[in-house]
């Protein structure tokens, strides 16, 4: 009797997990969507230079509950064959958190800050 309590008790939590997915960290999302823009501004810089020619940043798909803005020159944020980049930065809101991704205008260094 004890075992079937056991199994019954265990088949409860197996459905409760798979019918609302694991807890989501808006923290850990915003962090997850940050690294996301730094990975297309590096493969932007990467790709003017390899191209030899200049390449604007194109943002990837990032969770509606963000609040996207991004603060730039006229044209967005462009990287330059040499490396550099027109500078630039992307703030990513939402939920209590705050995180910025920015590409430093001469070296076209991408950077990560959380607030």
């Amino acid at each position: 009797m004890e075992m079937l309590v056991v199994i019954a008790v265990m088949a409860l939590i197996l459905l409760l997990v798979t019918g609302y997915g694991p807890p989501r960290s808006h923290r850990l999302g915003a962090q997850a969507a940050a690294r996301q823009v730094a990975e297309a501004m590096r493969a932007a810089r990467g790709r003017a230079i390899a191209q030899g020619q200049p390449m604007g940043l194109i943002l990837p798909h990032l969770p509606n509950w963000l609040a996207v803005s991004v603060q730039a020159p006229p044209g967005g944020i462009v990287f330059a064959p040499d490396g550099s980049a027109s500078g630039g930065q992307v703030r990513l809101d939402g939920e209590g958190q705050d995180v910025a991704v920015t590409a430093d205008w001469l070296t076209g260094r991408v950077q990560i800050d959380a607030n």
